[in-house]
C-alpha cells in the first residue's frame, strides 16, 4: 500500500493538516478549511458523493474514532440518531482537523463479484511464450552480439530488448549457461538465468464505471492465479460517465490527469495484491488485456473523453490499441504490452465486445439477448446472423447509487427482500449485518411491495394495512417503508422507487426497440443473458415481475456475471481472439435510441409496474 503520509504531487491543494484512516493506518493530508471529502478525493481514497458534495445524498459517511465534531444540519437530516451518537458524520460537511482519526465503512467492504474465471488449457496461445536455451561458454575478450547469439541458438532471426541484452552481457565467462527466455514473435523480451525464479504472467482487467476487477493468469498453463476487485476511485468525481466527462470539460488537462492517475493508482494497488497473493513479481507480467466502456478507456489512456457526452457523441478512438505498461503508468514488465479491446460506439464499449465473446452470442444460431445492467444499460440482440446494439442511460440506481440507503454489492448489502404474512424479511450478501440496500435488494423490495399492495402500478407508495402499517411512514414524496431496523435503519423511499422506475423503463424500452427492429416477439427469445454485478444476484422472476425483462420462461434467463473480465481473459489466453474482437465490432449494427421516434413512448409505457 502506498505511503499516504507524503503529499500527492498531483494535488493542487496545499497540505498542512493530517488525519488517519483506521484500521488501515493510512495518513491523509488536507489543507486548512478543506473538507474530509475533498482531502480523500485528492488522495484517491474512494468515497461516494452522489450529490456532488452538497450534503443531500448522505453517502460520504465517515466515523470519527477521535472526538467527533458537532453534526452539520445536513448530517442531522441524513443520518439517524444512532449514527450521530456513534460518531458518524458526512465527510463533505466538515473541515479537516489535524490529528483526527476516522474510519470509512466502504473501505472495509469491497464490492462482491460473482466471477466465473477462465481456466483455458486448450488452444492456449497467449502471443508470448517462454522456454529455455543453453549458450556455450564465451571468452571475455571476444565480443558477442546478443541478437546473433540467441538467433544462432534458436535457428531464426530475433531482436533482443535492452533487458535481455543486459542479462546476456552479464553472463559468466568460460562456462555454459541456460537462460529462461520470454519472447513475443521475434522479439526477445527477457533473459533470466535458470537458477533465478521466473514466470510468464498476464492480466485481464475490467475498468468499470463503478468497479475495477484485476485477474492474474499464468500464461504458461492458462490458469487463474489470483483476483482482486475494488471500487473505481473516480466515483468521487461522480457516479456516472457524464459527471466525469464534465470534470474534464471543466478542468481540462488537470482534470483528465486527476482521473487518469486515480484509476491507474488503484489498478496498481490491485496488481500488487494479486502478485503478492500468488507470490510472484509484477515484472513477470508480459501481457495485459483491458475491457471497459469508452469513457473509462479514454480516461485510462489519458485521452480526453470530451465529445462523448454531447451530440454527435464523438470519441477520440474506438479501435483496439496497444500500449507499453509505462505509457499508461501500469505495473508490468517494461517490454510487456497492454491491449485495450475495441469499442462499438461512444456508449457500447469493449466491455460489451468482451461480453459477446464470453457468452458466444450468435454462435448458437439462436435468437439471443445480452443485457449488461449498470449505470448505463448496454443491450445486444442477435437475430438472423446479425447483431443489433443500443445503450440507454439507466442511471446509478441498479448499483445502489442515488438511493437514500443504497450501497454497492458489498458484504452486508441487502440483496433480497421477502414479505410473508405481514413480515418483511431481508437477506444480505455473505449474511453480514445489514448496512444498506444494493440494486438487487431494491428490485426485490419493489417487487414484494407491489405484490403486497403497498405500491400501485404507477409506482406510488400506499399506506400499509395490518402488520405492515407500522413499517410505512410519511406521505407523498416523503413516503418510505422501513425494511430493516438496523443500527442505522434501512428504508426504501418514494424517490428510490422513482429512480428504479426510470432505470427499468430505460432498459426495457431499449430491449423493446431492438426487438422491434427484427419484427420478432419477445416470446421467440431462446436465451437472455444478464451480465454485470447486478445480474449476478438477479432473480429472473422479480426482473420479469417489475417489467425489467421481457416475459419469457425463467429457464431461458441466465445470469452470467462479469463477462467483460471473462472476455478479456479469453483474449489474454488466446491471442487469435483479438481478431475476433475486431470482427465483432464490424458485425454489430448500432441503433441510436435518441433517433428512434418510438423510444420515448416505449419508455413512458414501461415506467409503470405490470
Amino acid at each position: 500500500m502506498p505511503d499516504r503520509s507524503k503529499a500527492d504531487e498531483r494535488s493542487e491543494a496545499p497540505q498542512q493538516l493530517q488525519f488517519t484512516i483506521q484500521p488501515l493506518g493510512w495518513r491523509v493530508s488536507g489543507a486548512l478549511n478543506q473538507t474530509y471529502e475533498e482531502a480523500l478525493r485528492y488522495a484517491a481514497v474512494p468515497i461516494p458523493t452522489d450529490c456532488g458534495s452538497m450534503g443531500t445524498c448522505g453517502k460520504c459517511k465517515i466515523r470519527f474514532i477521535s472526538t467527533a465534531p458537532e453534526p452539520s444540519a445536513a448530517g442531522i437530516r441524513r443520518l439517524s440518531e444512532n449514527e450521530l451518537e456513534g460518531g458518524w458524520r458526512l465527510a463533505c460537511q466538515h473541515a479537516v482537523r489535524d490529528g483526527a482519526t476516522i474510519e470509512i465503512a466502504e473501505l472495509q467492504r469491497g464490492p462482491q463479484t460473482a466471477e466465473r474465471p477462465v481456466n483455458q488449457e486448450e488452444a492456449l496461445q497467449p502471443g508470448v511464450e517462454d522456454f529455455e536455451i543453453s549458450l556455450s561458454p564465451h571468452e571475455q575478450h571476444v565480443a558477442q552480439d546478443c541478437d546473433q547469439a540467441i538467433a544462432n541458438a534458436l535457428g531464426e532471426a530475433v531482436r533482443c530488448s535492452p533487458y535481455a541484452k543486459r542479462a546476456f552481457e552479464d553472463r559468466p565467462a568460460n562456462q555454459s549457461i541456460t537462460f529462461h527466455v520470454v519472447r513475443r514473435g521475434n522479439h526477445v523480451l527477457q533473459l533470466v538465468p535458470r537458477s533465478v525464479s521466473s514466470h510468464l504472467l498476464g492480466l485481464a482487467i475490467d475498468v468499470g464505471t463503478t468497479t475495477l476487477a484485476v485477474h492474474l493468469y499464468d500464461l504458461s498453463k492458462g490458469s487463474l492465479m489470483a483476483s482482486e476487485t475494488a471500487y473505481n476511485p473516480q466515483r468521487t468525481w461522480g457516479a456516472d460517465v457524464i459527471s466525469r466527462i464534465g470534470h474534464v470539460r471543466q478542468y481540462g488537462d488537470a482534470g483528465l490527469s486527476r482521473l487518469q492517475h486515480a484509476v491507474v493508482d488503484k489498478l496498481n494497488v490491485l496488481v500488487e495484491r494479486v502478485c503478492e497473493a500468488a507470490e510472484v513479481s509484477v515484472t513477470s507480467i508480459f501481457k495485459t488485456v483491458v475491457a471497459g466502456n469508452p469513457t473509462m478507456l479514454h480516461l485510462l489512456a489519458g485521452v480526453s473523453p470530451v465529445g462523448i457526452d454531447l451530440s454527435p457523441y464523438t470519441p477520440a478512438f474506438l479501435d483496439s490499441r496497444v500500449y507499453a505498461p509505462g505509457q499508461l503508468g501500469l505495473l508490468g514488465h517494461p517490454e510487456g504490452e497492454v491491449l485495450v479491446l475495441p469499442s462499438i460506439s461512444s456508449y457500447i464499449g469493449a466491455d460489451i465486445v468482451a461480453g459477446v465473446m464470453a457468452t458466444e452470442l450468435g454462435s448458437h444460431g439462436a435468437y439471443e439477448l445480452l443485457v449488461d445492467i449498470g449505470t448505463n444499460g448496454e443491450i445486444v440482440l442477435h437475430a438472423d446472423d446479425r447483431m443489433y446494439a443500443c445503450s440507454t442511460a439507466a442511471g446509478p440506481a441498479f448499483e445502489g447509487a442515488a438511493i437514500r440507503d443504497g450501497v454497492g454489492a458489498v458484504s452486508g448489502a441487502i440483496d433480497d427482500v421477502r414479505i410473508e404474512g405481514g413480515t418483511i424479511r431481508c437477506s444480505t450478501i455473505n449474511g453480514e449485518p445489514a448496512m444498506g440496500l444494493c440494486g438487487t435488494g431494491l428490485l426485490a423490495a419493489a417487487h414484494e411491495l407491489r405484490k403486497s399492495g403497498l405500491i400501485d402500478s404507477s409506482g406510488r407508495l400506499l399506506p400499509g394495512n395490518g402488520p405492515l402499517a407500522t413499517r410505512c411512514h410519511g406521505v407523498g414524496a416523503d413516503a418510505r417503508v422501513l425494511l430493516e431496523s438496523a443500527a442505522a435503519p434501512i428504508s426504501i423511499t418514494q424517490k428510490d422507487i422513482r429512480a428504479l422506475q426510470l432505470g427499468k423503463a430505460a432498459i426495457r424500452a431499449g430491449i423493446d426497440t431492438l426487438l422491434a427492429s427484427t419484427s420478432r416477439s419477445p416470446s421467440d427469445l431462446d436465451r437472455v443473458y444478464v451480465a454485470g454485478a447486478f445480474g449476478a444476484y438477479l432473480s429472473p422472476e422479480r426482473a420479469i415481475g417489475i417489467g425489467l425483462l421481457p416475459d419469457v420462461p425463467v429457464n431461458r434467463i441466465r445470469a452470467v456475471g462479469n463477462t467483460a473480465a471473462r472476455g478479456a481473459a479469453m483474449v489474454l489466453l488466446n491471442d487469435v481472439r483479438r481478431k475476433d474482437a475486431d470482427a465483432i465490432v464490424k458485425q454489430v449494427d448500432y441503433i441510436e435510441l435518441a433517433a428512434d421516434p418510438e423510444f420515448t413512448q416505449r419508455f413512458l409505457e414501461r415506467m409503470a409496474f405490470p
